[in-house]
């Protein structure tokens, strides 16, 4: 349902998640990126996410809400600048209206949300 990977040397996390998700997977999530975040401090903290949601189709608004508070979280506490992956022109009209994307960009490839992460 999710994988969280970091990369240290960019201060990265990079967060793939697939799926339909009920809201029961929702703690299990948070508290492995509260761990991937954790991890970062060593090297300076997690100052870019990726999140990849390619394979992510619309989710219940419950979750899509917690999403959400995960996004402003990464923004207001951890100051990160964080990149999402989406193909699905739906799933990103659900991404702009739950999410103040200030801060954040949508983007269709990861490549191309890598570049902008790296480049900040």
């Amino acid at each position: 349902m999710y994988t969280v990977t970091i990369e240290p040397g960019h201060n990265l996390m990079r967060i793939e998640v697939v799926g339909f998700w009920s809201v029961s997977i929702i703690p299990d999530y948070v508290a492995e990126l509260t761990r991937q975040i954790g991890a970062l401090e060593s090297s300076g903290g997690c100052q870019r996410i990726l999140v990849d949601m390619t394979n992510y189709p619309i989710q219940a608004q419950a979750v899509a809400k917690a999403h959400a508070r995960i996004i402003d979280y990464g923004r207001n506490d951890l100051k990160a600048l964080t990149a999402v992956v989406m193909t699905s022109e739906l799933s990103k009209l659900q991404a702009k209206r739950m999410a103040n994307l200030a801060g954040h960009e949508l983007f269709d490839n990861e490549e191309s949300a890598r570049g902008w992460l790296l480049a900040a």
